[in-house]
């Protein structure tokens, strides 16, 4: 289970990049994934914490801030 670096919450959700589809869209008002845009980039953040609104990449807890 995934859990954010900055608060330790595990209510993450994935950050989803490309047009949104209709199901995405109910997802996203569903608070179930985070709309990224569809600017994709190696460095754009692969999850949110919807406890405190951080973004960060898998492998963020492996790198100290």
């Amino acid at each position: 289970m995934k859990s954010c670096p900055q608060c330790k919450s595990n209510m993450i959700i994935d950050i989803v990049y490309g047009f949104p589809s209709k199901k995405m869209l109910e997802d996203a008002s569903n608070s179930k994934i985070n709309l990224g845009g569809c600017d994709i980039s190696p460095s754009n953040p692969d999850y949110k914490c919807k406890s405190c609104g951080y973004e960060f990449k898998e492998l963020d807890k492996f790198f100290k801030k």
